[in-house]
């Protein structure tokens, strides 16, 4: 095995560790894993009215899939359908408050295992990981791997500067300077660099 594939072979462990996790937890909340992973991602985008498409995109699974979910979710009470301000023909959804508590509970329980693991590494080894997580994300969106990617290294408004100091981070919608422990990797406002 090459190094590259030591690397995935890594990355599948660790995710599938995360994904034996999730289950554990959505199964004794009575959730399948993608109502799980539905009420995650609206939990960790505040805010943001999700269409069904959206969020099919997001979680890379079929509009069906999701409907289905959607549809289990209402009626157990964790979410609801609401009409978008800038479509009104557009349904989205949001987290009920007993939703967004379950959410939360879930999201903490997700956490906890690996949060222990990571404070075992030094505060620069962190930001380290942070960084080539998120390169490796970014260059897995540009490869066609990943088909739906929020972080700050992928959006139109972040600057990246070398200079002999270093490397400098900056957000131009913010208009603000980033650290490198700053950078989102699930940014409300981000918009794609454009392929055109």
């Amino acid at each position: 095995m090459d190094t590259s594939q030591k690397i995935i072979a890594a990355l599948e462990r660790i995710g599938q560790s995360l994904r034996s996790l999730l289950l554990s937890h959505a199964f004794a909340e009575g959730l399948s894993v993608t109502q799980s992973q539905l009420l995650l991602q609206c939990y960790l985008q505040p805010g943001r009215l999700y269409t069904v498409s959206e969020l099919a995109a997001e979680l890379d699974l079929t509009q069906p899939t999701v409907s289905d979910a959607i549809s289990a979710l209402q009626r157990k009470g964790l979410l609801q359908k609401l009409q978008r301000e800038d479509d009104r023909r557009a349904v989205a959804v949001a987290l009920t408050p007993r939703g967004r508590a379950l959410a939360r509970r879930l999201w903490q329980q997700h956490t906890q295992r690996f949060e222990e693991v990571i404070a075992r590494f030094s505060a620069e080894e962190q930001a380290l990981l942070l960084h080539l997580l998120l390169r490796f994300i970014a260059y897995a969106y540009e490869s066609g791997a990943l088909q739906s990617t929020r972080t700050c290294p992928t959006c139109r408004f972040f600057v990246q500067r070398q200079s002999e100091s270093g490397t400098s981070y900056f957000c131009a919608l913010l208009e603000q300077p980033l650290t490198l422990t700053d950078l989102r990797v699930l940014c409300p406002d981000h918009e794609p660099i454009s392929t055109a």
